[in-house]
Parts: structure tokens; C-alpha cells; sequence
């Protein structure tokens, strides 16, 4: 016992204030001396704080709480120009995350300061606004989990607060699917520059952005086949072309020959020219 105490004691100590509060001091790996960020009410919540800081030490799972200082806005700061690697649409969609429901409720706060109960809530308050989707939300906690996670890395937190079980799930909604009645009904209900584009979606499962994006060149008509290699997002009132998000979505997409039928009178009709050419432009032979 008596070694256990004097081993303590080298390590660090626990004194009491004028305050009556208990004021504890250690020592890190490189003799550097540290006082921890908040005082204890009585000498055995000190030294219990005391043995976890030697015991992350040993682990090599401590970090220096004064980087915990840092505040959420400036380690945004900080994170945000290695996110280099996003798609242009998630950037955008990030930022927007960050300035509408993530920096207004935590930007002045230190990172040590943010625990599990603020993050449940920030997220109870979300909810109970209804000021966005439930998917939304979800989107935002995990964001948030991907920002604290780099701070865990980078040694300015000990361990990620963002540990609320199911709330960076989606639900979503049951999807419905037309029948090939309906299908035909509404092809030939549209006007017929876009009879050729609801058969291909209805048939090949192609999403807008990939409708709006396909050039001549991806569709073979000998072998009813469409390649599927890019997409159209609209980024910040920009066309962007780009790759789908993941590699399941390069695919080839086999098509009935009602679709092809229709899209071969399509190309001969309503398709710009050219091996570039878009084979679904507008009237103005601009994107859709």
C-alpha cells in the first residue's frame, strides 16, 4: 500500500484548495506537468481521476487535455481542407450541414466539453423542432461523428463522444414501384420527346442523374445495352459530371426490346449529335 501511495505521489498529486475543492497535478510521458482542466469535491473523486490519467498513460490512450481546448469551430477549421478527397455535391452538402445544424449549436464549445449527453441533446432538440427531416438529422449526427473521429486521431480527444447508438441511421421510406401498365400508360401520356426516357428509366432503373448525363456513346443498340460510367448533379447552380458514388453503380443495364425500339427512334429524333452528344436534352439541347 505504502509503494502504491508513493508511486501515486510521484505521478502525480491531489491537493485541496482554499475552496475546499480538490486540485490535481500529474506528469506525462515527457515530464511535462499538467493540471487537470476541473477540480473534484473530495480527495477520493481527485484520486480516482489520477489513476485513470496513469492508466491511459500506460495505455497509450491519453491525450494533452490542452488540445481539448481547441473549440469545435476551430478544429472545423482545421478539418475541413483534408476533405479534398469529396465528391463536389457532398462538399456542398457538408457545408451545409455545418452551418445550419452543427456550428450554430456547437462552434464556441471545446472539443473536451462536448460528452455524450450534449450530443443526445443536440439531437433531442433537433427532433423536437421538426425544423428538418429525421434523415436529415441522421445525416448531421454522423458528420459530426466523422469530424470528432479525425480529433481522436489527431490526439485532441481521448475518445469520440458521438456514441449514441442508432442515430446516424436512415429510415427510409417503403419504395413503390409502377407496374408495366402504368409504365406504358405514362409513357405515352408525356409528350414523345420523353416517351423514349421514361421506358429506359421504368426498364433499365437508371436515376435522373444518369438519364440527364448519358451520351450517345454509352448506349448499343445491337446489344440493347446502356454503360453506365457517369452522372449530373447540379453542385451550387453548377453541371458537374462525375462518376457514380460507388463502383456498383458502373454498370451495364440490359434493356427490353420495347425500350430499345424506342430509344433507337429517340437517337433519330430528339438526340444532340455526335458521339458526345446528350441522348435526353431539353428542347434547347441543354441539359434536362
Amino acid at each position: 500500500m505504502a509503494d502504491a501511495r508513493k508511486r501515486a505521489r510521484s505521478f502525480g498529486t491531489a491537493r485541496r484548495l482554499p475552496s475546499g475543492r480538490w486540485q490535481v497535478r500529474y506528469y506525462d510521458q515527457a515530464g511535462i506537468r499538467h493540471t487537470a482542466p476541473r477540480t473534484f469535491p473530495s480527495k477520493a473523486d481527485a484520486n480516482r481521476y489520477l489513476a485513470q490519467v496513469e492508466a491511459d498513460l500506460l495505455r497509450g490512450a491519453w491525450t494533452d487535455p490542452r488540445l481539448a481546448r481547441i473549440t469545435f469551430g476551430e478544429w472545423v477549421e482545421r478539418w475541413w481542407p483534408t476533405t479534398a478527397d469529396l465528391r463536389p455535391g457532398t462538399r456542398t452538402f457538408y457545408d451545409y450541414l455545418l452551418r445550419r445544424l452543427l456550428l450554430p449549436a456547437f462552434e464556441d464549445t471545446p472539443l473536451g466539453r462536448i460528452d455524450p449527453m450534449t450530443v443526445r441533446s443536440w439531437l433531442a432538440g433537433l427532433h423536437e423542432l421538426g425544423e428538418v427531416t429525421p434523415t436529415t438529422i441522421a445525416k448531421a449526427y454522423r458528420l459530426l461523428r466523422r469530424i470528432l473521429n479525425v480529433a481522436v486521431e489527431a490526439g485532441y480527444l481521448p475518445r469520440n463522444p458521438a456514441v449514441i447508438k442508432g442515430a446516424g441511421l436512415e429510415r427510409a421510406a417503403e419504395m413503390r414501384h409502377v407496374s408495366i401498365p402504368q409504365l406504358h400508360a405514362l409513357a405515352e401520356a408525356v409528350p414523345g420527346r420523353y416517351r423514349a426516357l421514361v421506358l429506359v428509366a421504368g426498364y433499365g432503373g437508371l436515376r435522373w442523374g444518369e438519364l440527364v448525363g448519358l451520351r450517345r456513346r454509352r448506349v448499343d443498340l445491337a446489344a440493347a445495352r446502356i454503360h453506365v460510367v457517369e452522372q449530373l448533379a447540379e453542385v451550387a447552380g453548377k453541371f458537374i459530371v462525375s462518376p457514380p458514388k460507388t463502383a456498383a453503380g458502373q454498370r451495364v443495364v440490359v434493356l427490353p426490346a420495347v425500350a430499345v425500339t424506342a430509344l433507337a427512334d429517340h437517337l433519330d429524333d430528339y438526340a444532340a449529335p455526335g458521339p458526345d452528344g446528350l441522348v435526353f436534352p431539353s428542347g434547347r439541347g441543354t441539359y434536362l
